[in-house]
């Protein structure tokens, strides 16, 4: 599953519930008697006596009333005799449930365990059974199990079952180890296509209008993996790729000509994959769906792989590069699930991060390898500093943690999971080499296919093919929380350089890195050393708390070559001195994990920010985008919360000094043979001069340009779009805010980027009458609840609004915010960590230590922790950001 931006969370359900009987039916529950089967908690898992080896699924599909009537039979092998099979049901109306044989089951309800137990006269023998299963339900409307969605008036039905929603739309065994066939038949109004994971097997119209669409098997999958979508959806041509299969995208009604560059894109990822894991693509075609309403960013189910709208449907000549790049990294991702995930799947939660963080790493390296113009494992590491910022603080996670049920493994959908890991893997193919890792992945993939595995299974297919033992290594990075921090003592003479290196675990909070026990881990340091005789680069395994290192002919040193290795890095004043002095014979990627890692070491108080704007200084003619993008942002931190009058001034110089010869340079128009790069580059600058600087200039031309655009949509580089919109709302009034608005709206039916270009847009309007507009607006029918969240975060995150907006959340927060779906509501919460001002940040905290649930309870106590934190770091750092820019503006 590929995220919009943060982790994923499920929605608990009420103890004790009983589901709602079918319309015209009566539910077929017998009384409980009390030696009958107690509910067996939460924490229940299934045990093997009884395993699903094929499901036969019928559903029948009403798209006006949303509801569905369905059957499963369940081919069985029973390892030992029972009289009870006990399967996974949640909002569902079971009617009945009866062997092949005729015997009939009492139904037992157990709505802490999300199941019910199916007990029978008399017990089944061992060997082979089939179960039917008859029920009912409800097209939800909260976006998971089988759920509603309508678009310009047309009615869908879509499912989303990770990590443990398949229960809501069928009786099934909905753990992941519990792999099984699937054959589906969907019975759909007339007008109406139909997707599942399977091809179209047959179709055949009923007498009543309705059509009968039944679909080839599939191998086995886990149940999390099942998908179909229902409603009047169009369909690109479909290609084949060179191993014959076909793929397309389907859209809701009038966007089927935007999904062309999305199905090229699987396409070209697929061969790719299929080539670098040496094993044909599995699951016979490839249906990619964008859905209005989805509320991950995508998802990985074989053969019917679904999508929020943005993350596929777009037209290249009016998307960013941004958008363009985000479609195809995403098809890259999901499709590397393909084989991670789908083809060999973790046995339970804790191996999350086997799909994820390898989905995550491969998608990135096939989009790299595919589009080398577009810099992506520079743009990697830019994208690192959002893990790294997570697991530096206390409350973290390892990458593999223990699981107690589904519902807990949805905070595991996180920037740990996802890009710690992906991190950590691309550090140890680094060490490894990337043939003998590749040559590991592939043994690994072949002995477990269509199986479960666990990273015991994956080390020791990866160590024996590689002749290196890596297991001891590598569960040091994924099964302890926390990163190290490498600290360098340097002393250089004429013959070189000797580091003294020692490390310890990096914490955010100065008090906790006070106070920490020891933690060691396997660091695979690459040292870049710049001399009189080039660049070289040394590797150093550092396996203790310190050691020393002799560099002859060094006369600087970068502690992380390549930025491939997921610590940090404290280098003395002169190593640092020394470092910036050769930061032109670094990589784009060193320079911005130079860049990230010194503004950490600010913010933690190991360094001081005049240290940093000395660092910002030596980069002054820096040309690279994601390494002006990475300024742009610490410079927007301390903009947002630390900044005052005082040192406005020197701030203001500090950025126009920086950017405004590169504004002179690129222009406010694009050259025809500009690379995507600077054209992205261009928004950045724009961005620091009219944002952060507020130059008067730049902010007029904006408005200019954005009134010129909203009546020709060519008249601006898409690029430019966002920034220049942004840029104009800032200085907007009531009568711009109806034409975003009017755009807005007018865009819902074709464009899913200019709609939510727009929807963000009006986020950034400064009139505090508008900003309360905004805020009513995200709970009305202009805003989907999938957008919803993301709304609310900006708002949260800025200056002018972020008062507002923390009073309606809290105002909110019992009618509103707790009826988010979890993972949406997760956006909120932390976004409620940037509410840093003194007096607020210790009024949220406690607010969000009192109303802390079940489904986000971590994620609340990551969000108190980094609250806590910035607050404190904003009172350090502002007295020392006033004294370094009125000296050196005064």
């Amino acid at each position: 599953m590929r995220l919009k931006t943060a982790a994923l969370a499920c929605e608990s359900v009420t103890a004790g519930r009983r589901p709602c009987a079918p319309h015209g039916a009566r539910p077929q529950y017998r009384a409980v008697a009390a030696h009958e089967p107690s509910d067996p908690g939460p924490n229940f898992r299934l045990t093997k006596q009884v395993l699903p080896r094929r499901y036969a699924l019928r559903l029948e599909l009403d798209l006006e009333a949303w509801r569905f009537t369905g059957t499963v039979e369940i081919a069985l092998e029973i390892a030992a005799p029972t009289d009870t099979v006990i399967v996974h049901a949640l909002d569902l109306d079971l009617h009945e449930a009866r062997l092949a044989d005729g015997r009939s089951a009492r139904i037992v309800v157990h709505p802490q365990a999300e199941a019910v137990s199916l007990v029978f006269p008399t017990p089944l023998a061992p060997g082979a059974a089939t179960l039917r299963i008859a029920f009912a339900g409800t097209i939800l409307e909260k976006l998971r199990g089988l759920y509603r969605s309508v678009k310009d008036g047309a009615r869908y039905a879509a499912t989303q079952f990770e990590a443990a929603d398949a229960r809501r739309a069928f009786p099934c065994f909905d753990e992941p180890e519990f792999k099984a066939r699937l054959a589906v038949t969907l019975v759909v109004p007339r007008d109406t296509r139909a997707i599942a994971n399977g091809a179209v097997a047959a179709e055949r119209p009923l007498t009543d209008g309705r059509t009968e669409i039944r679909f080839h098997e599939t191998p086995p999958i886990s149940s999390y993996l099942v998908a179909f979508a229902v409603g009047p959806f169009e369909a690109t041509d479909p290609v084949a790729t060179t191993d014959g299969v076909p793929v397309r995208v389907w859209l809701p009604a009038g966007l089927a000509d935007k999904g062309i560059y999305a199905r090229d894109a699987h396409r070209r990822a697929v061969e790719y994959l299929a080539h670098y894991t040496a094993i044909p693509y599995p699951y016979g075609k490839i249906d990619a769906i964008g859905l209005a309403d989805f509320e991950a960013g995508a998802m990985e189910n074989p053969g019917a792989i679904t999508y929020r709208l943005t993350a596929i449907a777009a037209d290249p000549t009016q998307a960013s590069a941004d958008t363009l790049k985000d479609i195809f990294y995403t098809a890259a991702h999901e499709l590397t699930h393909m084989w991670w995930g789908d083809l060999v799947t973790m046995a339970w939660w804790n191996d999350l991060w086997l799909n994820e963080s390898f989905a995550t790493f491969v998608g990135w390296k096939a989009t790299a390898d595919l589009m080398p113009e577009w810099g992506m494992w520079r743009d990697f590491v830019a994208t690192l500093a959002r893990p790294f910022a997570l697991d530096a603080l206390v409350s973290t996670h390892p990458i593999s943690c223990h699981v107690e049920n589904a519902r807990q493994a949805a905070e595991r959908f996180d920037v740990i999971t996802y890009w710690k890991g992906a991190g950590v893997v691309r550090m140890i193919e680094a060490f490894l080499g990337a043939d003998a890792f590749r040559d590991g992945v592939r043994a690994y993939l072949r002995r477990y296919a269509e199986r479960n595995a666990t990273a015991d299974d994956f080390w020791r297919e990866l160590s024996t093919v590689s002749g290196q033992d890596i297991t001891a290594i590598a569960n040091a990075w994924i099964r302890e929380p926390g990163h190290p921090v490498v600290e360098i003592t340097t002393r250089f003479d004429d013959a070189g350089a000797t580091l003294r290196l020692r490390q310890r675990r990096f914490f955010a909070d100065p008090e906790a890195a006070r106070g920490a026990e020891p933690q060691r881990w396997p660091v695979p340091l690459v040292l870049k050393i710049g001399g009189a005789d080039g660049v070289r680069e040394e590797r150093v395994l550092l396996t203790g708390e310190h050691t020393e290192v002799t560099l002859p002919g060094a006369h600087w040193v970068h502690p992380n070559g390549g930025a491939a290795g997921f610590y940090r890095y404290a280098l003395d004043d002169a190593g640092i001195a020394r470092l910036a002095a050769g930061a032109a014979a670094l990589t784009p990627e060193e320079r911005l994990s130079l860049v990230g890692n010194q503004w950490v070491l600010v913010k933690a108080g190991v360094s001081d920010v005049r240290a940093f704007l000395a660092l910002l200084a030596g980069l002054r003619d820096e040309g690279d985008r994601a390494v002006l993008d990475a300024i742009v942002e610490r410079l927007s931190w301390l903009e947002t919360h630390v900044l005052d009058d005082t040192a406005r001034p020197g701030f203001v110089h500090l950025i126009e000094s920086s950017f405004a010869p590169q504004l002179a340079m690129l222009g406010w128009d694009p050259r025809p043979d500009e690379s995507a790069d600077d054209r992205m580059k261009r928004a950045t600058v724009l961005a620091a001069l009219g944002r952060l600087a507020c130059l008067p200039a730049v902010r007029t031309e904006a408005t200019r340009r954005l009134e010129r655009y909203l009546e020709d949509r060519t008249s601006l580089d898409p690029n430019l779009v966002p920034v220049v919109a942004g840029l104009a709302a800032r200085d907007g009034n009531a009568a711009l805010y109806e034409r975003y608005l009017a755009r807005k709206r007018a865009s819902a039916a074709d464009d899913p980027e200019e709609e939510e270009r727009f929807l963000f847009a009006l986020a950034g309007f400064e009139d505090s009458r508008l900003v309360d507009r905004t805020l009513a607006l995200t709970f009305s029918d202009d805003v989907r609840p999938q957008d919803r969240a993301f709304v609310l975060a900006r708002l949260l995150g800025g200056r002018h609004s972020r008062l507002a907006a923390w009073h309606f959340v809290r105002d909110e927060w019992n009618t509103r915010i707790v009826t988010m779906d979890p993972m949406l509501r997760q956006y909120v919460i932390r976004g409620m960590a940037q509410l840093t001002p003194a007096g607020v940040a210790d009024e949220v905290g406690a607010f969000l230590a009192a109303h802390v649930t079940d489904e986000t309870r971590e994620t609340t106590a990551q969000a108190c922790e980094q609250l806590r934190i910035d607050a404190a770091a904003c009172v350090r750092i502002g007295s020392e950001l006033t004294a370094a820019l009125t000296a050196s503006h005064g």
